[in-house]
């Protein structure tokens, strides 16, 4: 596939939303304490229960699991324009990210959350 200009608009378009798909790995300066999150929902993602929350010193939409150790899995972005992107703090949960759709399902569940909490909150 080729990535020059020249390449056809729908194969840049293509490979363009396949990079959008893949979580963004960081690390993080200040790790945070997932059991100091303020949960704002709850997912069940293949077989594993997600916690949506944020936190006052680190104000995101932080993803860490309930029962799985290192529990952090990281935060998402872009929940705001609809184009969520997912950063991956966690190396051991790559392997588990990109499995199967768990990356899409995490950022539908991300934006339902969002929404829902801004719904009620905002009024």
């Amino acid at each position: 596939m080729s990535r020059s200009r020249h390449a056809p608009a729908r194969i840049r378009a293509r490979y363009l939303r396949a990079l959008n798909a893949l979580p963004i790995p960081t690390q993080l300066t200040n790790p945070i304490e997932p059991d100091q999150l303020t949960v704002l929902g709850t997912h069940t993602i293949a077989d594993r229960t997600v916690d949506f929350g944020t936190i006052a010193t680190a104000p995101r939409l932080w993803v860490a699991f309930s029962s799985h150790q290192p529990a952090l899995i990281g935060y998402l972005t872009g929940l705001i324009i609809a184009e969520p992107d997912l950063w991956l703090c966690e190396p051991a949960h790559r392997e588990w990210i990109l499995e199967d759709d768990h990356t899409a399902r995490l950022k539908e569940a991300a934006a339902i959350v969002w929404h829902t909490c801004r719904y009620h909150c905002d009024g």
